[in-house]
């Protein structure tokens, strides 16, 4: 008697192999990018003697120590350097988000000249090198009195992250139907209604993408925070890692120490915001 389960497809061994060469080449690109990360904890928690040895053991067994995280804690403020880079970063992006999304809105939902050509301006402050942007910018906060100060900071780090998030941010709003909008307008509300209810809600997922690429920024930034904060208290943590390489010596184990806590924030931020980042990287990928 003849079986009736439909045979099962064969595996072609070039399938097979294209998956193995994939495979191989995930693995390597892998371990490249996570390394230096690795080699950064596995440093801060090692004697700056074994870190800089000519033969240092990739796969440390003994020598572990907290002691440049005590140091950090107890002889440098970097409690304090991370307090300042969250406020800033805090601040940068909950503005960035605010702007961008009007701002994102207007390009994608009205057109002509001005609006296209103050499109195409955010894109080319946008392709601007930072050290262009910083000399004005010092000047200017020198002249209103803002030396020193968190919010030029804020603000030069805003005139970074807007140009860019604007664009993200429109392509999201070009996604939402407009007859949706439509349709509240004649329910009653109004247009400002309209974006609070219906467009804000439908580009969560870009909001959360575009969170993430202007917490980034900020978070990392280190011309303008070197640039407008010169007193030590009001520096930011990029800042302070700087300081840990001297005239004369660096203190490797506490500069890894500090880089290593200084992922903790973005870290944290990926795990909350890693459901509205695929699904708007997703939607981004898919959209026509």
């Amino acid at each position: 008697m003849a079986s009736s389960a439909a045979p099962r497809p064969r595996r072609t061994p070039g399938r097979g192999r294209q998956r193995g060469v994939v495979f191989v080449v995930t693995l390597v690109v892998a371990v490249i990018v996570i390394f230096p990360v690795y080699w950064m904890v596995v440093g801060s928690l090692l004697p700056t003697s074994i870190t800089l040895s000519t033969d240092p053991p990739l796969i440390p067994t003994d020598g572990f120590t907290l002691q440049a995280y005590v140091q950090n804690l107890t002889e440098r403020p970097v409690g304090r350097w991370m307090l300042n880079s969250l406020i800033v970063t805090a601040a940068v992006s909950l503005i960035s988000l605010v702007i961008s999304l009007f701002a994102g809105y207007s390009l994608s939902r009205f057109r002509g000249v001005g609006p296209t050509s103050m499109g195409y301006t955010l894109l080319l402050a946008r392709m601007l090198p930072g050290t262009m942007l910083s000399i004005p910018l010092f000047v200017v906060f020198s002249q209103l009195g803002l030396i020193d100060n968190m919010a030029s900071l804020i603000l030069a780090d805003i005139t970074v992250t807007v140009p860019f998030t604007t664009w993200m941010l429109k392509n999201f709003v070009d996604s939402v139907p407009r007859e949706l909008e439509e349709a509240a307008v004649i329910d009653g509300c109004s247009r400002l209604g309209a974006i609070v209810r219906v467009v804000l809600p439908l580009t969560l997922p870009g909001l959360g993408a575009t969170a993430v690429y202007a917490s980034i920024l900020s978070w990392s930034d280190l011309l303008f925070a070197r640039t407008l904060i010169t007193e030590p208290d009001g520096w930011t943590l990029p800042v302070g890692v700087m300081s840990f390489a001297g005239a004369h010596d660096i203190d490797w184990s506490g500069m890894l120490a500090a880089g290593t806590v200084s992922m903790i924030p973005m870290v944290v931020l990926f795990v909350l915001l890693e459901p509205f980042l695929v699904r708007g990287l997703t939607s981004g990928a898919t959209k026509g």
